[in-house]
């Protein structure tokens, strides 16, 4: 699609999607530069929008997400994220609350931004998670503006946005009511800032550094530190001198506003004890999943490889420059820091790699069009294959999209909407209920008194227990306390699959359909007594 001039009229309108013509040989950030709208890039994102928005109150908030929607409403409610809200309590054994039983497991950004919304529109499946799928769409307008500043090759721009547009895994955890999306756009809003800000160093620039780091910290620290050290990293060997004095300034603000809450809410349970074993576990796990979901790092690999022995000339496209060594080497600062830091905690997730996803897709985007640049049709049949398959990265052929749009577009019914159906329709207010797992979606869906995950195993008298087979206590159901169940409450067996997960983001556990072959939920109700006379 050919680029057409700005228009004048509505130039607030479409001034987001300028993207400066620079001169061939000249570097990205230098003068001589003409701007046009890319209405590739206006298309890709309406794309996005589309992916990212569709069906948001499809299926049940599992129990990572209920537990920011249940704190966000306590936020509204207390001014505060309190885990008990004197009725139900969210429960974390390891940890313990902070004063005012405070939440202080993760930042609380998140938590305002929800109560905000919730304050606004109200309390809903699609209102928990609109404002991350919001972020995640304004995470690829910012990719896109990061490869901007990156390349004049208008192929990588829109490469580096479609492939992200197309990456399953990545919309996923975007449209999560969880600090996923959040923490991606902050990432690459640090990047940009930082990058500006040894452009043109100044206080506003610093103050906006400055601003990116607290957000990025009071989003999700684990993210924060890595992300910090890679910048000092950087500054201490490529910083000059004028921007190393405007750096340091952005990071004692940031301390200010870092220091005293890492000081009050910071403890050591949240990583776990140091293991070298655990440690080349993490990274072979980030490294497999990271190829099989991620970034084709075998491919690429082996493809490169090849180039290397054959020695084929290049036919070099004059607008896809070399970065910059220092450029160059904060990219890959970025995304190491991030890698090593993983390694230390003693759980591991595919959420905690998503931040940098988006300079794998620029990455991959660039090598994308080297090989185009080698061979047209060849880049053209492996940049197909990498929008749209899984061939890349798997020996078994696959077009996750496919999937993706299948969710979108028909109802999916895991365990939970089952059992909050019966209990809403049978329950009162006033009865205890008690389940294994997924006891924050029961608090957000119903008005039931929850009991502790951590008594489940204890006669407590509960007037209804929810069975999940994957989650109850070892040797449960040889128990004294089951057996009771058996003989004395009423054995009620629901049409809900009886699953391990609700349907969490991680694209190797996700469910992209009703699972119909799977045993069913079954709920324990305590028999009424009925009064004579």
């Amino acid at each position: 699609m050919g680029c057409m001039p700005c228009p004048r009229i509505r130039p607030r309108l479409v001034e987001p999607f300028c993207a400066y013509h620079h001169h061939p040989r000249r570097h990205p950030m230098t003068s001589n530069r003409s701007l046009s709208v890319d209405w590739v890039i206006v298309l890709l994102f309406v794309i996005a929008g589309v992916l990212l928005l569709t069906n948001l109150n499809n299926g049940y908030l599992w129990q990572d997400e209920a537990e920011t929607a249940l704190l966000a409403r306590n936020t509204l409610r207390f001014g505060y994220p309190r885990a008990v809200d004197g009725r139900n309590a969210i429960e974390l054994t390891s940890h313990g609350y902070g004063p005012g039983e405070a939440w202080i497991y993760n930042p609380w950004l998140s938590f305002y931004l929800l109560a905000g919304v919730f304050g606004l529109i109200g309390e809903s499946t699609w209102a928990a998670r609109l404002p991350f799928a919001l972020c995640g769409w304004l995470s690829i307008f910012l990719t896109w503006r990061l490869a901007v500043r990156l390349t004049s090759d208008r192929r990588i721009q829109r490469l580096s946005v479609a492939l992200l547009s197309c990456s399953v895994p990545f919309l996923l955890h975007m449209r999560q009511c969880r600090y996923y999306a959040m923490t991606t756009a902050l990432l690459l809003g640090l990047c940009l800032a930082y990058l500006a800000c040894r452009q043109r160093s100044s206080l506003k620039q610093a103050g906006v550094l400055a601003l990116m780091l607290v957000l990025l910290f009071h989003t999700n620290f684990g993210t924060f530190l890595p992300a910090l050290a890679s910048l000092i990293v950087h500054q201490l060997g490529w910083g000059t001198q004028g921007s190393r004095k405007w750096f340091w300034c952005a990071c004692a603000i940031t301390m200010i506003f870092t220091v005293p809450w890492m000081l009050l809410f910071y403890r050591s349970a949240f990583i776990g004890a140091f293991s070298l074993g655990r440690m080349a576990k993490h990274l072979e796990y980030y490294v497999r999943i990271t190829n099989k979901f991620l970034f084709p790092l075998a491919c690429i690999g082996m493809v490169s490889t090849v180039w290397w022995l054959f020695k084929r000339p290049v036919r070099r496209n004059p607008q896809r420059e070399s970065l910059a060594p220092s450029t160059r080497w904060l990219l890959i600062l970025l995304v190491a820091a991030q890698v090593l830091f993983l390694l230390i905690p003693d759980q591991r997730h595919m959420r905690y790699l998503i931040p940098v996803v988006p300079i794998f897709a620029i990455a991959e985007a660039w090598w994308l069009i080297a090989v185009m640049d080698r061979s047209r049709f060849f880049g053209c049949v492996i940049i197909g294959l990498a929008l749209f398959t899984n061939v890349l990265q798997s020996v078994h052929p696959h077009v996750p999209l496919r999937d993706f749009i299948e969710e979108l577009t028909h109802r999916y019914e895991g365990p939970m909407e089952g059992i909050v159906a019966y209990l809403r329709q049978h329950g009162r207010s006033e009865e205890t209920v008690k389940i294994p797992y997924d006891d924050r979606t029961l608090m957000f869906y119903t008005t039931m008194r929850v009991e502790l995950p951590s008594q489940f195993a204890e006669d407590t008298n509960a007037d209804w227990v929810v069975i999940r087979r994957d989650w109850v206590p070892s040797g449960f159901f040889h128990s004294d306390y089951f057996h009771h169940l058996e003989s004395t409450y009423e054995r009620i067996e629901l049409a809900a699959p009886d699953l391990l997960w609700e349907n969490r983001e991680d694209p190797g556990s996700h469910h992209f359909s009703t699972v119909e072959q799977a045993p069913h939920v079954v709920i324990y109700r305590k028999p009424k007594i009925v009064s004579h006379g």
